[in-house]
Order: C-alpha cells, then sequence, then structure tokens
C-alpha cells in the first residue's frame, strides 16, 4: 500500500514539477533566467508549491519569530521540499542553512538546479529521504520546516517522533497543514494522491506523542480560500483567452480540484493552519530511532 501511495505521489506532484515550466514562468517576468535572484522566484510563487504560496510564507516566518526566528549559522531541515522555494525563502530571508529532503528525485533535481542558478547552492544542499527514516544524526537541526507534507504520510507517529529525534532540544517543528477529516468534495483532490488528513486533537496527540510541546495553532483557512479563488479566477481567464480543446483534461481536473478545496474550505469546515512546537528534553524512548551519521 505505501509504495502504490509513493507512486500516486510521484505522479501527482511529477505533473505540478518542470524545470522548464519554471524558467520560462521567470523569462515571460522579464527575470534573467541564468542568473535570477531567490526572490525574484519565491516572490512569484514560481517555486512555492505550499498552500498559500509567498504570501503564507511570510505568515509562517512572522509566527515562528514569536519563538525565536531563524538565525545565521542555524541550520534548517526543510522536510518535503517541493522545488525548494520556501527554503530559499528562509536562506535568502535569514542568512541560515538548508538541507531539503523529498521523496520524489524529480522535485529533489529541480530544486538542486534552481538553487545553482540563485547562488545559494553553498548553504543550501538536497537529499532524497523518506520523512519517516531521516538519514541524520539526532539533535541535527535548530528547527524543522514542514508545510503541507504530512498530510500525504500515514505513518504519523514515525514522522513526528523521526522530526523529535533530529532536533536539538528546544528546537522547533514549524509546519502547515490541512486538517480533516476530509470530506466527499475532496475526492478530485485524494483520487490523485494519499490524503491521510487528521483532525486538530489526533494531529496535536501525533506531535506531543512523540516528544514535542506544541506550542501553539493559529488558523490559516481565509488565507487560503483566498489563494485558491486568486488561482481559480486565473484559471478562468486563461480558459476565456483559449480554444477549448487546449488544456482538455488537465484542466478539466485542475478546475475540479481548486472547486473541492473552495468548497471544502468555505462551505463545509474544512480547516487550514500553521502549528509551532518544540522538542523537549530528551524525546520519549519510543520516538527514539537508530543514530545515522550525517
Amino acid at each position: 500500500m505505501a509504495e502504490q501511495g509513493n507512486r500516486r505521489l510521484t505522479k501527482f506532484y511529477g505533473e505540478l514539477s518542470s524545470l522548464e515550466m519554471v524558467l520560462g514562468a521567470l523569462a515571460l517576468e522579464g527575470v534573467d533566467t541564468e542568473h535570477p535572484r531567490a526572490s525574484d522566484l519565491y516572490t512569484r510563487g514560481f517555486d512555492c508549491q505550499n498552500l498559500g504560496a509567498f504570501p503564507m510564507l511570510e505568515v509562517l516566518v512572522s509566527v515562528a519569530a514569536e519563538y525565536g526566528a531563524p538565525k545565521p549559522g542555524d541550520e534548517i531541515l526543510d522536510i518535503g521540499c517541493g522545488l525548494g522555494g520556501p527554503g530559499r525563502f528562509l536562506t535568502d530571508r535569514f542568512g541560515c542553512s538548508i538541507v531539503g529532503t523529498d521523496l520524489l528525485e524529480k522535485r529533489i533535481e529541480i530544486a538542486k538546479a534552481l538553487t545553482c542558478k540563485t547562488g545559494l547552492d553553498e548553504r543550501i544542499s538536497y537529499r532524497r529521504a523518506d520523512a519517516t527514516d531521516l538519514p541524520f544524526r539526532a539533535s541535527a537541526f535548530t528547527l524543522a520546516w514542514m508545510l503541507d507534507v504530512s498530510m500525504h504520510i500515514r505513518d504519523k507517529r514515525g514522522l513526528f517522533g523521526e522530526i523529535a529525534r533530529v532536533l536539538k532540544p528546544g528546537g522547533l517543528l514549524v509546519m502547515h497543514e490541512q486538517l480533516g477529516p476530509l470530506p466527499a468534495a475532496m475526492k478530485p483532490v485524494t483520487r490523485q494522491a494519499p490524503y491521510i488528513a487528521p483532525s486538530l486533537p489526533q494531529l496535536i496527540r501525533y506531535v506531543d506523542d512523540s516528544g514535542l510541546r506544541v506550542l501553539s495553532w493559529r488558523d490559516t483557512t481565509p488565507r487560503v480560500l483566498e489563494y485558491f479563488h486568486a488561482i481559480r479566477n486565473r484559471l478562468l481567464a486563461a480558459v476565456a483567452n483559449t480554444a477549448q480543446s487546449e488544456g482538455g483534461p488537465w484542466r478539466e481536473q485542475g478546475q475540479a480540484i481548486l472547486n473541492g478545496y473552495i468548497e471544502t474550505l468555505s462551505k463545509l469546515g474544512g480547516r487550514t493552519g500553521i502549528l509551532v512546537a518544540q522538542r523537549s528534553e530528551p524525546p520519549p524512548r519510543r520516538a527514539r530511532r537508530r543514530r545515522r551519521a550525517r
């Protein structure tokens, strides 16, 4: 079952991930695609596949700063890094170092290419890794950053146990996520990739049981709804300006996914939010995993 879920996830995000598409969008904006700045990418959302894109990154760091903003010299783990935009944002803004991990090799390759083009490759590195079995030593990171990733992972205890293991005592987990249970309106999305979204009490229990203490939960539903409405409006404008035969099934699928999110978050009680948790000292025995050399 896990292998089948990984194949679905690979297909779903693989179709959304293209270096040529990102560079083409930059070129249309008049940006030098050989030497772009990191901000040329993330402020336009071209390399940010998180819910809410760049504006949500600003919200996330403002919430995290209440408990300690990243500092130069900090090493941050970006779990499910995607195309690398959020990690490059953190390095660009705070001068910290990033290790990005993702299950999909294609996204790792694109993230590496974009990071090299922006000149941040000395402070950002990437590894393909399963988030429930991280290839890092214990207490390696000051902060773990995870945006809209845990809902794709069935083994929540393994996920949060590994995060607790690799965080330093007092280190922070900053995550954004959609809560469950997911209604039938989300089927256009859940048919494409595995979605195992717990309720807020369940999520807090998973986090607490791992040796992480929840410090804050902030609802972001209105911001995410605004984000999806903006995408749908752009899609509808594009449809009006192109022949009906162009885009075909992909365009119809995209509209169904957007409609599912909007109905869920606006009418059916769906919620998204930011959770901040802190690593206790030491984590519970059951949350510890075998040590590895980095």
